[in-house]
């Protein structure tokens, strides 16, 4: 019954630390909090405001009912809360 409960303990630590990579480039549309955390309580460290661009992550990171996304931009890294302030745009050709 532990290794049950150790074994379930450590599958919720990993799914809560889950989320990949952020990548492509992504422009705001609107304004966007970015969080220093994947978490409700976490503190806004910048705001995205339109045009910014940022390579987002794909997966969600869900902390109690709140789900947040990884996010890398000029002006740093965090977590947003949602992705729908976000579209895709083209990658930027290689520079020569």
């Amino acid at each position: 019954m532990k290794s049950l409960v150790a074994a379930l303990a450590i599958i919720a630590v990993l799914l809560g630390a889950c989320s990949d990579a952020p990548t492509g480039r992504w422009q705001v549309i609107a304004p966007v909090e970015v969080y220093a955390d994947n978490d409700d309580v976490a503190p806004v460290v910048f705001q995205l405001q339109p045009g910014d661009f940022c390579a987002l992550g794909d997966a969600w990171s869900y902390q109690k009912v709140y789900r947040f996304k990884r996010v890398s931009c000029a002006k740093g890294e965090g977590w947003v809360s949602t992705d729908s302030q976000f579209v895709q745009s083209p990658e930027l050709p290689p520079e020569v």
